[in-house]
């Protein structure tokens, strides 16, 4: 079962131009929230960080795991050098989300970036048993790397 979650999506303006679809999945005796954003390049990242905390702290709150992915263009890499960088991860990472990425999702042959970020909150099931693998394909078919995103159980 699927249903879209219209109260978390991110307000689009000129200054930050966003694009976001939240959806609430139920896999038999488990429920999720799935997240999907696009942020467009060049616009602000404190504006794109306070909206998006208002979001993860509610779904903090629920209490229900969450997997957020997408193409953020901000660049992780740049954490230590980048003021806004910094203050976005740390607004990710106070609301309990982690990164699930962090090597480089975007290569050129004069850049390296990790543009493309998946974002996982366990919310109830944090003390269940389940493993959980992530990571990049390699990939020459596009400048940006495909990621993948795994829960499994132990057993």
């Amino acid at each position: 079962m699927c249903s879209e979650i219209k109260d978390l999506a991110l307000q689009s303006a000129s200054d930050c131009i966003v694009e976001s679809l939240w959806l609430e999945i139920l896999d038999g005796r488990r429920k999720y929230i799935i997240g999907g954003i696009y942020r467009h390049p060049g616009h602000y990242i404190s504006i794109l960080s306070t909206r998006l905390e208002n979001k993860l702290e509610c779904v903090r709150k629920s209490n229900i795991p969450c997997i957020i992915a997408g193409d953020f263009n901000i660049d992780l890499v740049k954490y230590k050098v980048n003021r806004e960088t910094s203050e976005y991860l740390d607004t990710v990472l106070l609301t309990n989300f982690m990164p699930m990425i962090v090597l480089p999702t975007r290569i050129t042959k004069n850049s390296s970036t990790l543009i493309d970020h998946i974002y996982y909150c366990d919310g109830l099931y944090g003390n269940k048993e389940y493993k959980i693998f992530s990571g990049n394909f390699w990939s020459d078919l596009t400048d940006h790397l495909p990621n993948y995103f795994l829960i499994t159980n132990y057993y």
